[in-house]
């Protein structure tokens, strides 16, 4: 299996809402520490002919991408998405499976004029494996890590975008 690791360095926000819900109804998590990581787990298969006795090719047999959101701020509700619960009066409660959009945005490339882009990373359905952890430390900040895999949506129009992940770079008009 094949890891690769990105990491998003100084995110300006990471905003949450439920499968189908536009951008602007999406919840702040708050602050991060230590930017927020995708990993891509690829399995690859080799494909050997007759002919040859090195493999002619590799094939992509499975794919899993997952995020990884170390939070600052320790909210009720991050922990809740941390961990895979529901809190309710107090009560905490193991919900059905829940998909989840998740918008990224940081600061993207400067181009030739000198201007920085806004970059958004969207992901379009995620779901959070309650695998979070909590460190609660006397020398350290608290935080929380929200850790979700990165689900591909089956059928063009299920999801907005079709695909797991989109990348957009948005550059403010001359004047502005």
């Amino acid at each position: 299996m094949e890891c690769q690791n990105t990491v998003i360095a100084g995110p300006s926000s990471v905003k949450i809402a439920p499968l189908g819900a536009a951008k602007e109804a999406a919840s702040d998590l708050g602050l991060t520490n230590g930017g927020v990581t995708i990993t891509a787990a690829l399995e690859k298969t080799d494909v050997m002919v007759d002919q040859s006795l090195l493999p002619v090719r590799k094939i992509t047999t499975a794919a899993q991408y997952t995020l990884s959101v170390p939070l600052a701020s320790v909210t009720p509700e991050n922990l809740a998405l941390a961990f895979g619960v529901e809190i309710t009066e107090g009560t905490v409660k193991i919900p059905a499976e829940k998909y989840f959009q998740v918008w990224v945005d940081t600061q993207g490339p400067v181009n030739d004029k000198g201007v920085a882009a806004a970059r958004e990373f969207y992901f379009a359905k995620v779901v959070f494996n309650g695998t979070g952890e909590l460190v609660l430390s006397r020398t350290e900040q608290q935080t929380v890590t929200l850790e979700g895999s990165i689900v591909g949506c089956p059928a063009a129009g299920s999801c907005e975008n079709a695909g797991f992940m989109t990348i957009t770079d948005t550059y403010a008009e001359a004047g502005e």
